[in-house]
C-alpha cells in the first residue's frame, strides 16, 4: 500500500510540475502588459478564491495548533509570496527555457534542506535518481546556453532565490500536512502568503495606474495562470506531498523545464530539439529509479 502512495504522489508531483512548466510561458506571454507584482498577486488570488470556494466545507483551520499555525503562515509567506514574486520577477530579465532549467535544481536545495535538518535520510537510490533527473534536464536544454549575458544570469540568480523558497516549503511543510491535510495546511497558508501579495502589489506594482489594462488574450494568459497553472497546481502538489516524500515529489520537477519547452514550441515558436527528448527518457528513468526500494541498492 505505500508504494501505492508513493506512485500516486509521483504522478501528483509530475502533473504539477508540468503545470508549472506550463505557467512560464503563460508569465513570459503576459508580462509585457503588465508589472510582474500585480501579475503574481492576480494569479495566486485567483487561485486562492477558487480553492476556498471549492473547499470551505473542508476547511478545519481550528484543529491547527496556534504554534503550528505561526510556522505555517511563515512557510506561506515563503511558498506563496517570496516564491511567486521571485519566480514572476526573475522572468523579466530570463527566458522561461532557463527559468525552467533553473528549477531543475530544486531536488537538490531540497535534499540540502532535508537532510540538513534530518527531515530525510539520504540514500543512493535518492542521489542517483537525482543525478539522472538533472542530467536529463541539462542535456534537454543545454542549448539555451548559447546567450549568456548579465541580463539572463540577473534572472537566473533571482528565480534561483525562488527555487529555494520552494524547497524550504516541500522540506517544511510535508508533516503538517500530514497532520493536518493538505487542504488545511496549503489554504491556510495561502492567507498569509496572498495577503503579503497584495501589499507587494500595491506598494512595488502599478495596479491602478495600468497594469490592469490587459486585452483579451492578457485575461486570457491570466486565468490560465490562476486556474490550471495556479489552483490544480497546488492541489496536485499539496497531494503529492501528502503521499511521497519531498525529494521524491521535487524530481519531478524535471517535468517543469520540458514541459516549459514543449509549450513553448507551440507559442513562442521553440526548437524541439534531440537534446529535448534525450531528457525526457533520462527523467522517465529517474522517476522510475526513485521508487526502486532502498535495500536492493
Amino acid at each position: 500500500m505505500a508504494n501505492h502512495h508513493i506512485f500516486a504522489g509521483i504522478i501528483f508531483a509530475s502533473l504539477s510540475a508540468g503545470l508549472g512548466g506550463s505557467g512560464l510561458v503563460f508569465t513570459r506571454l503576459a508580462l509585457p502588459q503588465t508589472d510582474p507584482f500585480t501579475l503574481g498577486f492576480l494569479r495566486w488570488f485567483i487561485l486562492a478564491v477558487i480553492l476556498f470556494l471549492i473547499y470551505w466545507k473542508k476547511l478545519n483551520f481550528s484543529k491547527i495548533n496556534k504554534s503550528d499555525r505561526h510556522i505555517i503562515s511563515i512557510l506561506g509567506l515563503i511558498y506563496f509570496a517570496a516564491f511567486p514574486i521571485l519566480l514572476t520577477f526573475g522572468l523579466t530579465f530570463t527566458t522561461a527555457g532557463r527559468a525552467g532549467l533553473v528549477f531543475a535544481t530544486m531536488p537538490i536545495w531540497t535534499l540540502i534542506i532535508s537532510s540538513f535538518f534530518k527531515i530525510e535520510p539520504i540514500t543512493k537510490v535518492k542521489l542517483f535518481a537525482i543525478f539522472v533527473a538533472i542530467l536529463g534536464v541539462f542535456i534537454a536544454l543545454g542549448n539555451h546556453f548559447n546567450e549568456v549575458n548579465f541580463t539572463f544570469i540577473l534572472g537566473d540568480i533571482i528565480v534561483m532565490a525562488g527555487v529555494i523558497c520552494s524547497s524550504i516549503f516541500a522540506a517544511f511543510s510535508s508533516n503538517y500536512i500530514e497532520k493536518y491535510g493538505n487542504l488545511n495546511v496549503l489554504l491556510f497558508a495561502l492567507i498569509s502568503g496572498v495577503s503579503a501579495m497584495l501589499i507587494a502589489a500595491l506598494s512595488l506594482g502599478s495596479p491602478f495606474s495600468g497594469s490592469l489594462d490587459f486585452n483579451l488574450s492578457g485575461w486570457s494568459y491570466v486565468f490560465v495562470l490562476g486556474i490550471p497553472c495556479g489552483a490544480i497546481m497546488i492541489y496536485c502538489w499539496g497531494k503529492a506531498l501528502q503521499l511521497a516524500t519531498p525529494t521524491q515529489a521535487s524530481l519531478c520537477m524535471g517535468f517543469h523545464p520540458l514541459t516549459a519547452i514543449l509549450l513553448g514550441s507551440l507559442m513562442l515558436n521553440e526548437q524541439i530539439t534531440l537534446n529535448l527528448l534525450i531528457g525526457f527518457i533520462l527523467v522517465f528513468l529517474a522517476v522510475l529509479f526513485i521508487q526502486i526500494k532502498t535495500e536492493f541498492i
